[in-house]
């Protein structure tokens, strides 16, 4: 056989390979796309939101509660912006262990070792946010992984997003503390 045979030879046996390969993944996705679905994270819309009395909650308002990390780079982002909404319906930061430690706006309260109602809100990650209506009943539960997903959800609960005027200084390792 020829140099030019053989390499003719070895090209169609790759291309039959890769033929092989792209229809056993075809056949993979559609198998992972049509087969069962697991249940969702987290808690179901409308039922009671648990804990929910030691929040202290604003009788007739909703409250968005923000489940937070101190270590989390995207936590320091939505809680940042979350600082410098004035306008938002009562917020209430919750974090697992320690608590950045910063002057919340009024609307605005910042909780520290928080552990058990990560679980009773069966948080998968963070940042989560939980929207709790006046009721007392889960409006949205949804991870939060950016600033314009947090100004969605104050603009669902009535609020109004207040745009970066005035600057909140940025959160620094120096101000992860027990609160």
């Amino acid at each position: 056989m020829t140099f030019e045979t053989t390499a003719l030879l070895v090209t169609w046996v790759a291309i039959l390979l890769l033929a092989l390969v792209v229809a056993g993944l075809v056949r993979q996705v559609h198998h992972l796309t049509k087969g069962p679905r697991t249940p969702d994270d987290g808690l179901t819309t409308g039922m009671t939101a648990p804990g929910l009395a030691r929040l202290a909650p604003e009788p007739g308002r909703p409250t968005l509660l923000l489940f937070l990390g101190a270590e989390c780079p995207a936590c320091h982002d939505v809680f940042e912006d979350a600082l410098g909404q004035t306008e938002a319906p009562p917020i209430r930061a919750l974090f697992f262990d320690d608590a950045l430690d910063v002057t919340p706006p009024d609307n605005m309260v910042v909780l520290a070792d928080q552990g058990e109602l990560f679980q009773e809100y069966q948080v998968p990650a963070t940042p989560y946010a939980v929207l709790v209506g006046s009721d007392g009943r889960i409006r949205t539960a949804e991870p939060v992984g950016s600033v314009r997903a947090l100004h969605g959800l104050i603009v669902q609960a009535g609020g109004r997003v207040v745009e970066a005027g005035t600057p909140v200084p940025p959160i620094t390792d120096a101000d992860t503390a027990t609160v």
